[in-house]
């Protein structure tokens, strides 16, 4: 499992300038207003349900719950700046993890007390004694296993295989919903753009289906998640190979195996902005006409001539031309 955010309204760094412009224009770069999505998945290719944790303080910050979330089991909660947190990562174990733990014990006919493994990477939140000491309490069968540092765009299978065709779905369902707007408004003659459209009540439920939307989408392709196991565990440790999994239990059992209580040193920059809420319509409205300018200068500070000193050359009497008979050899006359 692994945490990424997502922004509310997907903005690209990129635009179309005039070839060697020295001011470059992006509108609704500054728009930074994002959640976090938890994403995970099984060995088996099972793609776990969603935690979508938006910015507030009470869950009057939540959309409202729709037909969708519930069939796809969503789970929404809050954090003050949208982060994941203590409170957040203990809802996910009771409220993501362990019923569908249940369910694959129940579908292979399991024993009640069969083990999980549970992948994270080291970030402040995951290794904290608050969160191993929660789950040693709470839910003993949950063993923790950590991606060491910087390590995870190479053994995090989220890094390596789900993210990124997730938000991939996400951009391309809000291109379509932009389209789709800009389309009708044309069509009746009134074209207002999307600023009215952009506000935090409009957006979240937009933004829940979206990650529905590209989520039921990768569930769908279990080759592809297999193959992010296959590429981050399976080719490095066969954890299908019977031989070394009894190996395993008899170095275990000899007390030569025991990492239930490791964690690498080190922690894992987390890459999500804190991006507060804010209630006011005016604030809460994207201005997609503010425009942000690359490669101007900021100083309004006029810049004082160089003074002449010394020996210089007035470049207008300098005559580049080609060596000959009416010049000199370096072809200055």
């Amino acid at each position: 499992m692994d945490q990424t955010s997502v922004h509310l309204v997907p903005v690209d760094t990129h635009t179309y300038e005039t070839k060697g412009a020295a001011e470059v224009r992006v509108i609704g770069a500054d728009d930074k207003r994002q959640i976090t999505a938890c994403i995970a998945s099984s060995p088996h290719g099972d793609l776990l349900p969603l935690q979508l944790i938006f910015a507030g303080k009470t869950d009057k910050c939540l959309p409202p719950t729709s037909p969708a979330m519930t069939d796809a089991s969503v789970h929404l909660t809050f954090s003050e700046n949208h982060w994941s947190s203590q409170q957040t990562m203990q809802q996910y174990i009771q409220r993501v993890l362990i019923p569908y733990a249940k369910e694959r014990i129940v579908e292979h006919k399991l024993s009640p007390d069969s083990k999980l493994i549970l992948v994270l990477d080291i970030w402040a939140v995951h290794k904290s004694m608050e969160f191993r000491t929660f789950l040693k309490n709470q839910h003993p069968n949950i063993h923790l296993v950590f991606v060491p540092a910087n390590c995870t765009s190479k053994l995090q299978v989220a890094d390596v295989m789900l993210q990124r065709p997730f938000k991939h779905g996400i951009k391309r369902r809000f291109n379509e919903w932009a389209a789709e707007m800009i389309k009708e408004q044309i069509a009746a003659d009134a074209l207002v753009g999307l600023t009215p459209y952009l506000k935090m009540s409009s957006l979240k439920p937009l933004i829940v289906q979206w990650c529905i939307d590209s989520w039921k989408r990768m569930k769908e392709g279990k080759d592809l998640i297999k193959t992010g196991w296959h590429t981050c565990v399976v080719s490095l440790f066969d954890v299908y190979d019977g031989i070394k999994r009894v190996e395993a239990v008899a170095e275990s059992a000899r007390g030569e195996l025991e990492v239930r209580d490791y964690v690498p040193s080190g922690e894992e920059k987390e890459d999500l902005c804190s991006s507060g809420e804010d209630t006011d319509d005016d604030k809460d409205e994207l201005d997609i006409m503010k425009e942000r300018r690359f490669g101007t200068r900021r100083s309004t500070r006029k810049r004082a001539q160089p003074k002449p000193f010394g020996f210089s050359i007035n470049p207008s009497q300098v005559d580049m031309v080609e060596s000959g008979d009416d010049s000199d050899a370096d072809g200055m006359s």
